[in-house]
């Protein structure tokens, strides 16, 4: 196994999988802020695997086919149809920002024409090895790819959330005989909050702002956290906007309804949702009290910014980030600092701000509880930038686990 990125970091995930007879990709994503790619594998492979459609993950998959790829890649049937809305949208921003493109719309293209599907409980027989997906948790479409070769079995978490939310059931723990786990770690350091406390705080929030006459701004992920926050949200009786690529991704996830738990539900919240569709609607909307669900959720970019540029300073409006924020973006700064910063405009908020850690990963002692459950041989830890000690961690307590760097290989014996 050689780890492409993704090792001691968040993004750009990229593992080489050689079984001697065969070679897989198993993700190969972008880091979507700083835009660092992982190492470029070469192309005589068997097959690429991508656990979900986060950029992360999946951001330079149609680079593949530029370089000269021509075979196929499996996902879940939901990934396919938020990768092409993302995939789209970052070679839209791609063009805008005047670079050398990662890839083309002709690559896009190649790439939903070469998808095979592979739904979570279904394996896919190779000449020498099989690879059968288990459901994740993570967000819709998103898989833990199991390959077994010559008796060993390697499992990858991709991203991980065990237990239910409004929107996911939570991830698949009956697996047994595993040689070697790869695992996320992103929250290795920490444990969330009760879920079920943050979704009454969020609720408050949005009372309190819009029976206080202001408009709750609430920036959130595309594919996940918009879905999740709307089902929370559609019974307030408030009004809900909706504006951004959150939209076309809960279009996406409604049409593979078992992709989701409640699907009736989040069918019935979008309905009475409104959608922004023009950007001159954007100034009226907020003229009457109101809940803005809308992009980015690292606040770079997006109609996130037309509205904070609108309503810095009223103080009865909120502002509810419920996603992490990398360092560098906007979110991240507005945090550590107080002030929002987005290109020429740099203003400090008088709106109310709160952060609630709506996480759609796994924390600490849910990834302890996992290992113990699933017993496996050995623990490589990926995705977090605290894996190193947490692989300490967990060899005092008994497991072999380590944290590759990104270029280093594994040889499983």
């Amino acid at each position: 196994m050689r780890f492409l990125g993704g090792c001691r970091e968040v993004g750009r995930m990229g593992m080489l999988i050689d079984t001697g007879s065969e070679k897989f990709l198993w993700e190969y994503g972008i880091s979507v802020q700083s835009g660092e790619k992982p190492i470029q594998p070469k192309i005589n492979l068997d097959g690429v695997f991508v656990s979900h459609a986060h950029l992360d993950h999946s951001g330079l998959l149609p680079q593949l086919y530029r370089l000269g790829y021509d075979g196929p890649i499996y996902c879940e049937p939901a990934t396919l149809d938020l990768l092409s809305i993302l995939l789209r949208d970052s070679l839209k921003l791609q063009k805008r920002e005047g670079g050398p493109l990662d890839y083309l719309m002709t690559d896009i293209k190649k790439l939903e024409r070469n998808v095979r599907f592979l739904k979570a409980g279904e394996r896919e027989d190779f000449t020498t090895s099989s690879v059968e997906f288990h459901h994740a948790g993570h967000i819709p479409g998103s898989v833990m790819p199991l390959l077994e070769n010559g008796g060993k079995r390697i499992l990858f978490t991709g991203d991980v959330k065990f237990m239910d939310t409004q929107l996911m059931g939570g991830a698949e723990k009956k697996l047994k005989g595993i040689d070697v786990l790869v695992s996320e770690s992103t929250y290795s350091y920490t444990n969330h909050p009760n879920r079920k406390k943050l979704e009454d705080s969020l609720k408050k929030i949005v009372q309190e702002t819009v029976y206080g006459g202001g408009i709750c701004v609430i920036p959130s992920f595309a594919v996940g956290r918009t879905q999740e926050l709307l089902i929370i949200l559609h019974e307030l009786g408030v009004p809900i906007y909706m504006d951004g690529m959150g939209i076309r991704a809960t279009e996406a996830i409604l049409r593979h309804p078992k992709s989701i738990r409640n699907h009736k539900i989040l069918q019935k919240a979008f309905s009475r949702a409104h959608k922004v569709e023009r950007g001159m609607d954007r100034d009226r909307i907020i003229e009457s009290p109101c809940v803005i669900l809308t992009t980015a959720g690292m606040l770079n970019g997006g109609p996130v910014v037309h509205y904070i540029s609108r309503l810095y300073e009223r103080p009865d409006c909120s502002l509810v980030l419920t996603g992490f924020q990398v360092p560098g973006t906007a979110g991240r700064t507005l945090i550590d600092t107080g002030k929002f910063v987005h290109e020429d405009l740099e203003v400090k908020p008088r709106m109310r701000m709160e952060f609630l850690d709506f996480s759609a990963h796994t924390d600490h002692d849910h990834l302890i509880e996992f290992y113990k459950k699933v017993k496996p041989k050995k623990i490589l830890l990926i995705h977090g930038e605290k894996p190193e000690d947490f692989a300490k961690e967990l060899r005092k307590q008994g497991f072999e686990a380590e944290a590759p760097k990104n270029g280093e290989t594994v040889q499983v014996s």
